[in-house]
This record gives C-alpha cells, structure tokens and sequence, in this order.
C-alpha cells in the first residue's frame, strides 16, 4: 500500500523539524514537502496534492486559517489544525469552520512525560483524517444551496411529549456545524443542551469560548454532579465521557470502557434514553465513524424525536450514516434547517404527528 502523503505548514524552523522527523518515523507515511507559510502551503498542495496537511495557525505572509480558505475552495484536501490551543483556539476553531476536519496540540519537548503519547495522537490523527473525502468549501456568495431531500417517515407514537433536553454528538467538520445549530436558537430557548465533540482536551475550553460568542445561548464545559438547566449549553470537557444519571444529574466518567472515543456520543445517547426516555430530542451532526449510532437508535426506541444532518451539508457523512442505516434518525435534514427543527420539536409536544409531518417546515 502507498504511504500516506503528508505536507507540513510550519514556520518555525524547529518545530518543522521535529514534525517532519515525527512523521517520517511512522511506516506508512511519508512528508512530501515542508511550507514556511500559507502562500507556500496553497503552491505546494496544489503541485504536491498531499493525502493530508499538518498546519500551523500563526505564520508570516498569509496564515494557517486563510490558507485553510483557500485550499478548500481551491483544493480540497484534509487538514489537521497543528497549533498551541492556549493562544490559537480561536483561530483554529475558525479554521475548522473553514473545512479542517480536526485540530491537535504540537508536541511538547521530549523531555515531558506526555510527549509519547501527543507524538502518538498527532500521527494518528493525521492518518485518520487522510482517509476523509472532503468537499469544496465555497465562500457565503458564490455556495451551492444543497439539495433538499423528504424527511424519514416517522414512526414515532400519535401523542409526542413536550421535550425537555436537547443532546447532540458531532466529530470531524463538528464546531462549525455547533454554531449553525446553536446560533438559530433563541435566548430564551427552554431547554438545556449537551454536547459531545471529539476533540482533544486541551481545545475544548477554546471551542466553549467560540461557541459562546458564535450564538445567543451561554455555553461552558459540564461539571459532574450539576444540573442541567433550560437555556445552557454544556459541552463534555474531553478525557471523560458525559453521561446523565438517572436523576438527571451530570456524570463525568473518566473510564474509557469499550467505546472507540472518550468523550463518546453514544455514552449520552444512551444515558438520555434511559433518563428522559421520550422526552428529548438528540442529533447526530457531521463526523467520522459511527459514534452515537447506537446511542441514537436507542432514544428513538424510547420515543425520542431524532435528527441526522443529511449528506450534502456534511464535511464528513460518517456518523449520520451510520444513525440512518440503523434507523434512528427520524429526521434527516440540511444543516441549516436543523436549529429551526429543534424550534418546532419543542413546540409541538402532544400534537398528533404523521409521516408527512416536517419538523422544519
């Protein structure tokens, strides 16, 4: 099998160095070219075509997040965010709004006791996104609208309760679609929302703070033992799972178990079902893999309403997928229909529903 193609975008010489040699080590990968800077990286992938791009966020000339912009209209090609998530968070959540499909910490120095480990991420990270079909990303002017398509036949009972919580899972292409969601809630929204993002622990107080200022409702990462309250948002804070106990209390678990991630979606999912059974709503956004599949069919099963966000508005059609090949989405919707969605969800509790029935109309 050829080797993965890697193209590395950093500008300090060192820290391209140590990537370089980072990923030279591993068998199956390959660094193809070195950029000092954005204009470099956009030359190179367009000469080069890389599998996938590790890139900086701060460079001189043109940085890590319009290089983002422009690949993506131009070259469509998997990024990987590789920055400092104390001072770039925001710029690099801004990038994966952009179509970079994860962002990671840089290694630290060898001589820190984590550095295995974060060399270890990094490298598989890269590996996984360079399996990912990734789309144009045009900008606001000039993008396609995307093909509406019949929402799923619901069987859901005739009488639907009033929800009272709101749970969505998403990974790859996952921050920019939070904030599409979120942003077409109210502030007065009634209900409370938890999340689970895959992404590394040391972005998510960067995402809580992006989101917070991309939309009307206050968002902050969960604490264990707390109450969700109608109108916030709670993010899972990464290396732990987010669950609800049976009274309704948050749980962070920090044993891993046998799910693939950590925070894993179908953990919530499945602790909804069991907690709220039918009263909630659950959602599965763009990601890779099939976290919350399961998790999804199980609230469904329990009467919950459930959405998956359709293909053609998703950077990676992974998770979704799954949820609809299983049958646990009730709904599948565009991206942009799925906040108004959760509106009218939350304002039709016990109203007569039937498979012509759209959620988003």
């Amino acid at each position: 099998m050829a080797p993965i193609r890697v193209l590395v975008v950093e500008d300090s010489v060192t820290q391209r160095r140590q990537l370089v040699t980072l990923i030279q080590k591993a068998p199956d990968m390959e660094v193809i070219g070195q950029a000092r800077n954005g204009m470099e990286a956009i030359e190179l992938v367009e000469k080069l075509r890389p599998d996938v791009i590790s890139m900086d966020i701060r460079m001189p000339h043109l940085g890590g997040l319009e290089a983002t912009r422009e690949i993506m209209r131009e070259f469509p090609t998997p990024i990987v965010i590789v920055s400092h998530a104390s001072s770039d968070a925001d710029m690099a959540m801004a990038a994966m709004q952009a179509g970079a499909l994860a962002a990671i910490e840089k290694p630290p120095a060898s001589t820190d006791p984590h550095y295995a480990r974060r060399c270890e991420e990094l490298v598989s990270t890269l590996r996984l996104m360079a399996r990912v079909r990734v789309i144009r990303h045009w900008n606001n002017h000039s993008r396609p609208l995307p093909k509406t398509g019949p929402l799923l036949a619901t069987s859901q009972p005739l009488l639907a309760p009033v929800p009272e919580i709101v749970v969505i899972g998403a990974s790859a292409g996952g921050p920019g679609a939070l904030a599409a969601v979120l942003g077409k809630l109210p502030a007065d929204f009634a209900l409370p929302v938890l999340i689970v993002q895959h992404l590394t622990a040391e972005f998510m107080p960067g995402l809580a703070e992006w989101l917070n200022r991309a939309g009307p409702l206050p968002v902050r990462l969960a604490v264990g033992g707390e109450l969700p309250l109608p109108g916030q948002v709670l993010l899972a804070p990464g290396g732990a799972h987010l669950r609800l106990s049976i009274e309704g209390r948050v749980v962070l678990d920090s044993i891993r178990g046998s799910y693939r991630h950590q925070p894993a979606v179908d953990a919530l999912f499945k602790s909804t079902a069991d907690c709220y059974g039918s009263r909630a709503i659950g959602i599965v956004l763009t990601g890779m893999g099939d976290d919350g599949a399961a998790g999804l069919r199980l609230m469904r099963d329990a009467g919950a309403r459930t959405i998956a966000q359709n293909e053609e508005t998703c950077v990676v059609f992974g998770m979704p997928a799954a949820a609809i090949e299983r049958g646990a989405a009730e709904f599948v919707l565009p991206l942009e229909k799925i906040g108004s969605a959760i509106r009218a969800l939350c304002s039709r509790g016990e109203r007569k529903t039937d498979g012509s029935d759209s959620a988003a109309r």
